[in-house]
């Protein structure tokens, strides 16, 4: 039975306990001498044997020059197969997946016979001998194993499974001739649409791939921009000076520019800005525009101490004429902006009122729905979906759309999208409102610091460049309308060099409705401890601008004391939700819970059941659901139960030594072995097939090496 400790029943700290060590009472530890024990080394040694038999695993983070030690007598090309250095055929052949792991295998797991859909719902198949698929459903039933369970999901809920004989638990719907069973009255009550919003997009996406979507604010907006860069060059340089404007000096400052806008006149960056599209302009104007805005190619003319300006650059165009002047006057004239900086003025919406309400951070991988419902089931208020990509976005890939999906549980929820250009960023957040999806706000990612994300200018690698960022939520909020427009970043990129307080005000005049900041740097990942003094800073450096802080919120003494002590609009809480998200239940109640191994594994039940009504209750769909099963396992792992803690509450960042549970399946729960998380699985979810190989994402038993929030 599950029991409540409240604070103040915690035991005096252990005057020997160790720092980073996580405090258990003395009868739970295992031996030293136990070959059970699971310490960090032994940890990373089994990781290093695996990727040696397998190829199965890739390290990039501080470990990895071990795995060079440890490999610099083997054949070269065996080292170069498990620490992914490309050859010439597999760097052409092989695409770069993300993640810790990149060598894992993702393969789909498939039913041997793959048999037709139509065949499997038992109607006719209109290609016939043409259809790809099999019609042998005899073939189908021989191979297809035994059921998983006497009831299924999508029946139980929808009246009737679009799966037919594929499904793991087709006796729940079929009767004694074959037949698939359909309950026509739940049918007629409720339809997948009622229960995952945001689905049925097919057309839309592709109608956005084809550039048959108008985006005109975008467009709009994107022209203004590009003639606001050019005129702000001018300015700088000293052509055409407003009446009263003095022209900027050598050190960025200028009598003629406030100090709120300190700094906005900086170099916006190289990306490439597609103005073809634009027709309010003349071609002279787009032309100087592009070259302003074009991105060098490898072997161009090295960077010069002393930069061109721009009448020697286009000492041959008649782009600094009066007829030019003029063009970009009317096209400046169209929105109302400052005449010192030529930036975007914007209306401001009236700011989102989450004060009181907790947040679940947007999770990549591991924040997919089934488990944002699992936290809402436990009482969370405001949801995100995982981090999707403009670009993917605007292309209309099917899979990047489905991160938008929202269950109907989700009272408040948020998409997030991570970019890098003013222009597709803008076009990117008008095609969501465009698509009609039900959304109460679109988040932009500044603090993912992952190498993938931040090499191609997006997530953290945007703090550093504070103008852009002024352009690219200007943008973002004028397109949008009524939508609201939040941030989520870090302090900064490097540690001793935090910006997030410089940025606060820049947001405030941007049009933001709430920022969430994340008390670390890129640099430091998850490395140390979250930098609440900082946040608390930040959140007395702006007025009438919601703040949430973010980082190492595993309790609920861990929630309320930043709430009280800091004066925050709230706590974002992503890791401590993936260890715990009955963390949720422990805040609103204010109270400790000791959660009983068997409450644990009906809440993976929970889980299982939701990605079966999600994913499908076919054999793709069951082991979909198994591999973010044990996605989600290699963080609750982490979890130590309260009963067994010398000292509450467990820190985030404490390494739990190695030790037993109160039960067999407790003590399985803190298995750190990946093996015995599909074990758990198989408990749930029927036998893995043996095709089924489950290697973590996210390397998160490192506890130190988390890509997975931004």
């Amino acid at each position: 039975m599950a029991t409540d400790v409240t604070p103040q029943d915690a035991p005096a700290p252990d005057p020997v306990q160790v720092a980073g060590v996580a405090p258990i009472k003395k009868e739970y530890l295992k031996p030293k001498n136990d070959p059970a024990k699971q310490n960090k080394r032994q940890y990373d040694q089994a990781l290093l044997d695996e990727a040696e038999e397998q190829g199965a695993y890739q390290e990039e983070n501080s470990e990895r020059e071990a795995k060079r030690l440890k490999l610099e007598n083997q054949p070269q090309e065996l080292a170069a197969d498990v620490l992914s250095i490309p050859t010439d055929e597999s760097s052409k052949s092989k695409k770069r997946q993300r993640g810790q792991n990149k060598k894992r295998d993702r393969s789909a797991v498939w039913d041997e016979v793959k048999i037709c859909n139509e065949v499997a719902q038992g109607k006719t198949c209109e290609k016939g001998k043409n259809c790809r698929w099999s019609h042998d459903i005899d073939a189908y039933l021989a191979n297809k194993g035994e059921d998983l369970g006497p009831n299924c999901p999508q029946f139980d809920l929808f009246g009737q499974c679009k799966y037919g004989i594929k499904c793991r638990f087709a006796k729940a719907h079929t009767d004694n001739e074959g037949k698939m069973i359909v309950d026509k009255e739940k049918t007629a009550s409720i339809t997948e649409a009622d229960v995952f919003k945001n689905a049925g997009l097919r057309e839309f996406q592709k109608a956005l791939r084809t550039r048959k979507i108008e985006l005109k604010k975008a467009d709009e907006y994107t022209t203004w921009y590009n003639a606001a860069k050019l005129r702000r060059q001018e300015i700088n340089e000293g052509i055409d000076i407003p009446p009263g404007m003095q022209l900027r000096q050598s050190n960025g400052t200028s009598n003629g520019t406030s100090g709120e806008n300190e700094g906005l006149n900086g170099d916006d960056g190289g990306l490439q800005i597609d103005v073809s599209r634009s027709e309010t302009a003349t071609d002279g104007l787009m032309d100087a525009i592009a070259e302003l805005t074009k991105v060098p190619n490898k072997g161009d003319v090295p960077k010069q101490a002393n930069k061109p300006k721009l009448k020697e650059r286009f000492a041959n165009t008649t782009i600094f004429d009066e007829k030019h002047r003029e063009a970009r006057r009317k096209i400046l004239e169209k929105f109302d902006h400052d005449p010192a900086t030529i930036r975007f003025r914007c209306d401001r919406k009236k700011p989102l009122d989450f004060r009181g309400k907790t947040y679940l951070a947007p999770l990549t991988t591991v924040g997919n729905l089934p488990f944002r419902r699992i936290c809402k089931s436990f009482g969370v208020d405001i949801t995100c979906g995982e981090m999707a990509m403009v670009t993917n976005l605007l292309s209309g890939q099917q899979h990047e759309w489905a991160l938008t999906k929202r269950h109907v549980s989700e009272d408040i929820f948020g998409v997030q999208i991570a970019g890098n250009s003013v222009q597709t960023i803008a076009r990117c957040c008008e095609a969501i409102k465009e698509s009609g999806i039900e959304v109460d706000f679109v988040d932009l990612n500044l603090g993912c610091p992952v190498d993938s994300i931040t090499k191609i200018g997006a997530g953290s690698a945007l703090l550093d460049q504070k103008a852009k960022l002024y352009d690219i939520c200007a943008g973002a909020n004028y397109v949008l309308g009524d939508t609201p427009f939040t941030v989520k970043l870090r302090k900064g990129i490097s540690t001793s060099k935090p910006v997030a307080h410089k940025l606060l005000p820049l947001f405030k005049q941007a049009g933001v409705s709430l920022v969430s900041l994340h008390g670390r740097s890129k640099e430091q990942r998850y490395t140390k401890q979250a930098d609440w003094a900082y946040i608390k800073e930040c959140s007395s450096a702006v007025n009438d601008l919601p703040l949430f802080g973010n980082g190492d919120i595993l309790s609920p003494q861990d929630y309320w004391r930043q709430i009280e002590e800091e004066h925050l609009d709230g706590v974002m809480i992503g890791r401590g939700a993936l260890i715990k998200p009955w963390i949720f239940t422990e805040i609103r109640e204010r109270r400790v819970w000791d959660i009983s191994s068997g409450e644990r594994f009906d809440m993976l039940k929970d889980f299982a059941k939701c990605g079966l009504e999600y994913w499908g209750s076919d054999t793709m769909g069951v082991n979909t659901t198994r591999r973010f099963m044990c996605e989600w396992m290699s963080f609750l792992y982490r979890y130590i139960p309260v009963g067994l803690l010398e000292v509450l509450p467990q820190k985030i960042n404490d390494r739990p030594p190695a030790y037993y549970g109160r039960n067999d399946l407790e003590t399985m729960m803190a298995s750190p072995n990946s093996k015995d998380w599909v074990k758990i699985s198989e408990m749930i979810l029927g036998p893995a097939p043996p095709s089924f190989n489950f290697v973590p994402k996210h390397k998160s038993n490192a506890y130190e090496n988390d890509n997975y929030e931004g």
